[in-house]
């Protein structure tokens, strides 16, 4: 009867033990044609057997054995973590409802009386087989689900972390703040690095600590210009045109999660990508604003310059007219002209004051025009 275990078994793995080599003999006999067999006459020889690989698949085991018993040996094999999931089948010749009870307690899954019908031993081991070949699949599907489950819950819990850091973008209003919304959005994963943001600012590049020292600005820098993901190792870095982090400690041990992470980084790096295209079009909006309302300022001050000096010519024209006046009068009086002579003057004088005026009333309105132009401008700079 053999006693050594093949390398690798075709077959399941039938391990006999009983002390009485007739009893053996005979239960071998019966399972060779379907299953590698093999003996072990003491309990202790039998737990040996099972805790070195490979493994029995099922174990008949007799109850009342010299050294330790049957009972006993199946308590030591359920108890020990190598060999508890090996199924035993008692096969005694002890028939009271004790014994099977016992059997039960401490761990058997199965229990066959001597003398024993030959097909009802074949039946039984038949059946277990299958049900531990089936329990294994079972147990293998649940596991994969649970992987699978696994996997799904992290990849959202992960997700969630994305989007909690890209809300924070949205609160960033400059380039130092935005860097460290990335560094802390990375935390978040438990990766460490720099950031660098390039735009209308200049370029901010950041670490956990604060300002990145010169070698780590050097690095981004020069991977900016490479591919948008490069990695090299426990290292990757994502590119945009303005931004770029740099991780320093990616878990390459697990690659499944590193391939979650870099896409994570990408979509990190995009959304920050968005928000400093917003910070600079809102700084550049700013800028505008302010060189409008310096120039309304100046075309306003100028205006109003203009306005005075039109209102202060008014004046003084209507002052000019009336000196005109009274100096013609003057005239008239020391002239001694004669009638048709005074009217011919007074035609004249009278059509250039008209003409004059004329102007004046034109002018007015045009003062007016700018005048109400000086308001607006100076409630727009307000």
């Amino acid at each position: 009867m053999d006693t050594n275990w093949p390398d690798q078994p075709a077959r399941a793995r039938i391990l006999i033990v009983d002390d009485d080599p007739g009893s053996l003999d005979i239960v071998a006999r019966l399972l060779r044609p379907r299953y590698d067999v093999f003996a072990a006459r003491s309990g202790e020889r039998a737990l040996a057997i099972a805790m070195a690989d490979p493994k029995p698949d099922l174990i008949l085991l007799d109850v009342m054995m010299s050294g330790i018993d049957g009972y006993e040996t199946c308590r030591r094999l359920k108890k020990n973590e190598a060999s508890m999931s090996i199924p035993v089948i008692f096969v005694s010749a002890c028939d009271a409802i004790e014994d099977r009870l016992k059997g039960y307690e401490v761990g058997g899954e199965d229990y066959v009386i001597k003398p024993f019908d030959a097909q009802e031993l074949v039946a039984k081991v038949t059946h277990l087989l299958m049900y531990v070949a089936e329990r294994a699949s079972l147990r293998q599907t649940v596991d994969q689900a649970s992987s699978v489950a696994m996997t799904a819950m992290t990849s959202m819990s992960e997700l969630g972390s994305l989007l909690e850091a890209m809300k924070t973008f949205s609160t960033c209003t400059d380039y130092s703040g935005l860097a460290d919304a990335i560094l802390a959005g990375m935390a978040l994963y438990g990766l460490e690095g720099v950031s660098q943001i390039r735009g209308l600012q200049g370029t901010q590049t950041r670490n956990l600590k604060g300002e990145a020292n010169p070698l780590e600005a050097s690095i981004i820098s020069h991977m900016a210009n490479m591919d948008r993901v490069v990695q090299f190792k426990s290292r990757i870095s994502c590119n945009y045109a303005h931004v770029s982090l740099l991780v320093t400690n990616m878990p390459t041990e697990d690659p499944e999660r590193c391939g979650r992470l870099r896409d994570h980084l990408a979509m990190l790096a995009g959304g920050a990508e968005g928000r400093v295209e917003t910070i600079d079009a809102t700084s550049e909006a700013q800028r505008r604003g302010v060189t409008i309302e310096h120039a309304i300022n100046r075309v306003t001050a100028t205006l109003e310059d203009i306005d005075r000096a039109q209102r202060d010519n008014q004046v003084s024209s209507r002052l000019a007219v009336e000196e005109l006046t009274q100096r013609i009068e003057r005239v008239y009086a020391m002239a001694a002209l004669s009638t048709d002579q005074e009217e011919y003057m007074e035609g004249i004088i009278q059509e250039g004051l008209d003409h004059l005026l004329n102007v004046q009333t034109d002018v007015s309105y045009l003062q007016k025009k700018l005048s109400s132009i000086v308001t607006e401008l100076k409630a727009m700079s307000e």
